[in-house]
């Protein structure tokens, strides 16, 4: 898991073509009560290049049914507050394909994290919470 950090961060780092050192955030979200088999996954990573405004997401979910490479989000909200990120994961069961959509919210004061997947099509969605170390990542 820790080399995907590490991928996810360098993609990133390499998205953003300035010479300066990026403002780059990584969240290390850990969720409770969510399983290996869940659609909300026990560990989410996720990467925020705001100079770029760019934003990469990982967790084993994601690396399974995307061959291994995390995938581009953006951000919905950031504010004082909190900060809300949203992703696509295309996920094929069987033989019918489904997007998942996810949306996670931090919330800076006390650093909860919370996360729904949505199934698109669907009227289910899956809840879970947690909470997110996050840290300056460097080049």
């Amino acid at each position: 898991m820790k080399r995907c950090f590490g991928l996810v961060a360098g993609l990133v780092l390499a998205a953003s073509g300035a010479l300066a050192a990026p403002d780059v955030v990584g969240y290390k979200c850990i969720i409770k009560g969510a399983g290996d088999g869940d659609w909300i996954q026990p560990l989410i990573f996720i990467a925020y290049n705001r100079d770029a405004e760019r934003v990469v997401v990982s967790d084993p979910m994601i690396l399974a049914f995307n061959d291994g490479i995390p995938v581009t989000g953006r951000v919905v909200t950031d504010n004082g507050k909190r900060t809300t990120f949203a992703w696509d994961v295309q996920i094929t069961l069987n033989v019918s394909p489904v997007t998942m959509g996810f949306r996670g919210t931090y919330v800076k004061s006390n650093g909860v994290f919370s996360v729904v997947a949505t199934p698109r099509g669907y009227s289910n969605n899956f809840t879970r919470g947690g909470t997110c170390k996050v840290d300056r990542l460097e080049s």
